[in-house]
């Protein structure tokens, strides 16, 4: 009997590029645009507890039609309001046009933790974290059983 080979890690391969290239818009007015290694300079004062951006759209980068990707959203929105969490509409952008734009929401003050659950429940490969400091970082999804334990880059 062969062993169960892991999923191949997506942080290190072409799609994890464009996971680093993406814009990820949270919509304030006006609206904050997140790019991984870097501070936004307003997200400090707006949410001093940082948060995460998360889709439920093309689980494991498998593209979805439409209405399928607008029921996952739905799904997520529900999750994180049982969660006793707000959260902010937003949208992943593809600055090449590669990938349309995703739908995803902004949850001020989630937990890696509690969002690495989400990701996971969703069929997310990874993603953004934004703590104090407000650098966005992607949090990578385990694809392991046991707790969410996240490879942040």
């Amino acid at each position: 009997m062969k062993p169960r080979s892991a999923p191949p890690d997506p942080s290190a391969s072409a799609l994890a590029q464009a996971y680093r290239t993406a814009h990820y818009r949270i919509d304030t007015d006006p609206p904050l645009v997140l790019r991984i290694g870097e501070a936004h300079p307003a997200l400090p004062a707006l949410f001093p507890q940082g948060g995460v951006f998360l889709t439920a759209c093309n689980p494991r980068s498998r593209r979805l039609r439409p209405a399928a990707n607008a029921r996952r959203l739905r799904a997520l929105r529900r999750a994180v309001e049982r969660l006793g969490r707000a959260w902010l509409p937003g949208r992943g952008l593809d600055p090449q046009g590669l990938w349309p734009d995703e739908p995803g929401l902004w949850i001020p003050g989630l937990p890696l933790d509690e969002g690495l659950r989400l990701a996971r429940r969703f069929g997310q490969n990874a993603l953004v974290r934004c703590g104090p400091d407000a650098v966005a970082r992607l949090a990578w999804t385990p694809w392991t059983d046991g707790p969410p334990a996240a490879h942040i880059c």
